[in-house]
């Protein structure tokens, strides 16, 4: 069987959101594309490290890592089908979760006062709510009720409420639904960073404002499991990234 064969059998089984499935099989097909589209017999360790070595010219361990996540289970499930005799190794590479980079109190000011005026607050609703890019790109007005934003479709496939300040009550009646594209909010927000002499921050992304809220609020709580509840985690371990600003200011508090 080829690659591309097996690409189309798993994805019609693969399970998760719409959107997830489109990621996979994106993921699959450029994998696909990179190896040459052979036999899935033919498929080793050697051909998966040139790969990864292939993905890491553009993209960070982290986003390398998720790629390799959908080649796994994709040749993990024909190896449980037998039509895979031997699993390669996969190039796990080292994450650096322990780096978070966040928005200081006046990078906030500069940053909102540079991008336009759509841009600038949906911007500002991501500071403070902690939505992902996707969940506010998507959000309608029949999602907020009263003091919450209800999702009903996100990442990890569970629905979640995101409460509401007042702030952020005043952006979503104005703006909301926001007509904004991916492309848009990134080239406003490259030639922000450009003006703001960060073009070199290369942690200086967007997923920098949810950052912003994890950090903002497990400051004034101290509380690792709302912050988590917030974000939409699923697994206590993604947010506890944030720990050590905690950490910090426990050292602060007994010094």
């Amino acid at each position: 069987m080829k690659m591309n064969e097996l690409i189309q059998k798993y994805t019609r089984v693969c399970k998760g959101t719409i959107k997830y499935q489109l990621t996979v099989a994106s993921s699959l097909k450029q994998a696909c594309a990179s190896l040459g589209n052979p036999d899935i017999t033919l498929i080793n360790t050697s051909m998966v490290d040139d790969y990864t070595n292939y993905l890491s010219k553009t993209l960070k361990p982290a986003s390398i890592n998720r790629k390799l996540t959908n080649l796994n289970t994709m040749l993990k499930y024909a190896f449980d089908r037998e039509l895979l005799l031997k699993m390669p190794k996969m190039s796990w590479q080292k994450e650096d979760n322990e780096r978070v980079r966040w928005l200081a109190p006046e990078e906030e000011t500069t940053l909102l006062a540079i991008l336009p005026e759509h841009t600038a607050a949906f911007c500002e609703i991501l500071i403070h709510t902690g939505l992902r890019r996707g969940e506010l790109l998507g959000l309608s007005k029949d999602q907020v009720d009263g003091d919450y934003i209800r999702l009903w479709k996100t990442k990890t496939g569970k629905a979640r409420s995101v409460p509401m300040s007042s702030r952020v009550k005043e952006l979503v009646k104005d703006y909301v639904p926001f007509s904004l594209t991916v492309s848009s909010i990134n080239r406003d927000w490259n030639k922000a960073r450009q003006e703001m002499g960060l073009e070199h921050d290369t942690d200086f992304v967007l997923h920098t404002l949810r950052h912003t809220t994890a950090t903002r609020m497990l400051q004034r709580t101290g509380n690792i499991a709302i912050v988590q509840r917030m974000l939409g985690h699923a697994k206590i371990q993604t947010t506890m990234r944030y720990a050590h600003i905690s950490d910090q200011q426990l050292l602060e508090a007994v010094q």
